[in-house]
């Protein structure tokens, strides 16, 4: 009964969404909740569905594989307004950046941005002395598919899709 109802509130999540939330919802001990996630996903994996369960860091989601991403993109709703995706590319293409340059750049939104990023663990924020530097993170990596590279491949990669769109 448990990995059922895990599996409804996953996917009826609009964005990652806390075990430990999970585990308030049903009522039930969060270790419990681990284990009926980790049956939800291996049962996705072994039918070889285009849907997988993604563990990010305590936050969890059902998502489209990256292989089906680009033939369901322009049927789905965006995670993330225009504003908070751009203020997130600046962070990626740019990092490590200072939360005062970004908001040079971004405006003071930004800083709203910056608090919904944190939120979802795409982005991490590192007090040096009076600056914030900011980052992006293995959930970040993740979710848009560039996992096992390091944050120097992700901005080249960023940066060859960049070029590619202005030069369209």
């Amino acid at each position: 009964m448990i990995e059922k109802a895990v599996e409804a509130i996953l996917f009826s999540a609009p964005e990652a969404i806390k075990i430990s939330e999970i585990a308030k919802i049903l009522k039930e001990k969060e270790e419990n909740v681990e284990k009926a996630i980790e049956a939800v996903a291996r049962k996705y994996s072994e039918m070889d569905s285009a849907i997988e369960i993604v563990k990010l860091g305590d936050r969890c989601l059902m998502r489209v594989k990256q292989e089906f991403a680009e033939i369901v993109r322009k049927y789905t709703e965006r995670d993330l307004d225009k504003g908070t995706l751009r203020t997130l590319a600046v962070i990626a293409l740019r990092q490590p950046i200072t939360l005062s340059k970004l908001a040079k750049i971004r405006g003071n939104k930004c800083y709203e941005h910056v608090k919904k990023l944190l939120d979802l663990n795409f982005i991490k924020a590192e007090k040096k002395g009076r600056s914030t530097i900011l980052t992006t993170t293995e959930v970040f990596a993740s979710y848009f598919g560039f996992e096992g590279k390091s944050l120097e491949e992700i901005k080249q990669e960023l940066k060859k899709m960049k070029d590619l769109k202005t030069n369209l």
